[in-house]
């Protein structure tokens, strides 16, 4: 029998792609190999052969939910995170987009299938003690122990910060300070979490089976973040340049990545203005810690500035074609300069983003991403990781000081 490329079995077109991305490898050979398959949902995820399991066998099964939409008890914070309606419901196009709605300018509509994140270090500190450094924050007052494993495209059972359709997933609740007594309601406690690489160690939140097989990958690659989804094109077909021809319509996107970073003394518009930091106990009631992750980082077109114009024009001009399914991971951004974006022919890929209203193409004859002044960022690869690090909020749009914990890695 032919040895096959990365020692992965004869798998649907999907799984192919699936299983290239997890090894690092390109162009998967269908040949058969001793690789385990397991089913999920209809689903294949491959694990590679020889492989032990990375993951104990009680993370299967994802633990009771923290608290529910009922349980309000006084003088308690109840953590949860989202990925708000772009990440559990996705974004349609339209070219005429309502004030505030996110639209990728290029005539793309995007949907999500899974958000992978861990969460670890959630705790509270007292106020920060510098007004303008927001980064500065008081002693310790509590902590939740340990790391959560959660798939934040998921719905949950509680309404979301943004409201609905939005929904939360309970993650813990904190019920005292550490050194005994009760939260104090007159105190706006620093609020801050950390996004970690996956461990074994983790709480499983929600993962279904082929969540937990995935997980198991990203253990294995260090990753803290796992995003996939399609992109479809919906925009005009006509009066474009010649090089949209040969682009797909329907893209696959799976992007894993290492970001580690501390979320610190995050600003929360439950306070009554989002750029006010701090949790505020209820003598009444519980208080929101909603941890909220802004997918649309990932195809922001500038860094340095909120809210600018998304696009995926240059994730579907680097797409590969993989058993009749176009594709496109983070090592097909490899090597592209932002400021020059080509496609995978080396060409220029132009900016199609006129046909929203709103927005109006720097230069119609080659689109280009807005570097901010960073120029540390080797490639487009980098470009989206380094915008999605600083997609991490609390209740909906609170602005978090945002300290790398370690290199972003893939």
């Amino acid at each position: 029998m032919k040895a096959p490329v990365c020692g992965y079995a004869r798998l649907s077109s999907v799984t192919l792609v699936l299983a290239a991305l997890l090894s690092g490898c390109g162009d998967p050979d269908p040949a058969g190999s001793d690789a385990g398959v397991t089913d999920v949902g209809g689903t294949d995820v491959v694990i590679p052969a020889g492989d032990a399991a990375v993951l104990p066998p009680s993370f299967a099964t994802p633990v009771p939910a923290a608290f529910t939409a009922g349980t309000r008890d006084p003088r308690t914070i109840q953590v949860s995170i989202s990925s708000e309606e772009l990440g559990q419901q996705g974004a349609d196009y339209t070219a005429t987009p309502a004030e505030g709605a996110i639209v990728l300018v290029d005539g793309w509509e995007l949907r999500f299938t899974r958000i992978l994140v861990t969460i670890g270090n959630v705790r509270l500190n007292q106020p920060g003690t510098s007004a303008s450094d927001q980064s500065m924050v008081g002693a310790a007052v509590a902590s939740v122990p340990g790391a959560f494993a959660v798939d934040v495209q998921k719905p949950g059972p509680l309404t979301g910060a943004g409201g609905a359709p939005e929904t939360a997933i309970p993650l813990a609740v904190i019920r005292a300070p550490a050194a005994g007594g009760a939260l104090d309601p007159s105190v706006r406690y620093a609020f801050s979490y950390d996004a970690v690489a996956a461990t074994p160690g983790a709480v499983n939140v929600n993962l279904d089976a082929g969540g937990v097989a995935l997980y198991e990958q990203m253990v294995r690659r260090g990753w803290s973040q796992y995003v996939e989804g399609t992109a479809t094109y919906r925009g005009t077909t006509t009066g474009l340049a010649p090089a949209f021809a040969d682009y797909p319509s329907a893209v696959t996107f799976r992007l894993g990545w290492a970001a580690p970073a501390q979320y610190l003394n995050c600003n929360n518009p439950d306070n009554g203005s989002k750029d006010m930091p701090g949790v505020q106990p209820s003598a009444s009631t519980a208080a929101r810690a909603q941890i909220t992750f802004h997918l649309d980082h990932l195809f922001w077109g500038a860094l340095g500035v909120e809210d600018p114009p998304p696009h995926f024009d240059h994730f579907a001009s680097r797409a590969q074609l993989v058993g009749g399914v176009s594709v496109v991971t983070l090592d097909d951004l490899m090597g592209v300069v932002p400021t020059n974006l080509v496609d995978r022919m080396m060409r220029p890929v132009p900016d199609r983003g006129g046909q929203t209203m709103g927005y109006t193409p720097r230069n119609p004859g080659a689109l280009s991403l807005d570097l901010g002044g960073n120029s540390s960022l080797r490639d487009v690869r980098d470009f989206v990781t380094f915008s999605a690090r600083a997609g991490g909020h609390l209740n909906a749009d609170g602005l978090c000081f945002v300290r790398p914990s370690g290199p972003i890695t893939y």
